[in-house]
């Protein structure tokens, strides 16, 4: 039999400001993804246009959720269940950590718009999740 309490006390003592800690701010949820299949395919050319490259953070985070539609809070339902967060997200991590993660396999690719400067700038770079 599974014991459930303790993972019920967990997300339980999880307050909204300690749950916000465990971003890691890497800003892969905001860039655009495609699932095909077993895979998901990251644009890491392509983001949200509240999304700042350099800083790495939402420009309007504060109000992201009313003012911008796509805009989704990972909550711990995503964290347990969304196969489209990367395994380097804070909050998988911590759904990981505590045997909480529960989403289908997807094999990552990370790939870039071609580039007349850098001919690797196009090559799929390509992380595998268990």
């Amino acid at each position: 039999m599974i014991r459930m309490g303790r993972w019920f006390k967990q997300l339980k003592d999880l307050k909204e400001d300690r749950w916000e800690n465990h971003c890691h701010q890497c800003g892969m949820c905001c860039h655009e993804k495609t699932i095909v299949g077993k895979d998901i395919i990251y644009n890491l050319d392509q983001w949200c246009e509240h999304y700042d490259p350099e800083t790495k953070l939402c420009r309007i985070y504060a109000k992201r959720l009313t003012e911008h539609a796509r805009c989704k809070s990972v909550n711990i339902y995503r964290a347990m269940f969304a196969s489209y967060l990367p395994p380097t997200c804070g909050y998988v991590e911590w759904a990981q950590k505590n045997h909480l993660r529960f989403a289908p396999y997807r094999r990552i690719q990370y790939v870039r718009e071609s580039s007349d400067e850098d001919p690797e700038i196009n090559t799929p770079l390509t992380a595998q999740v268990d």
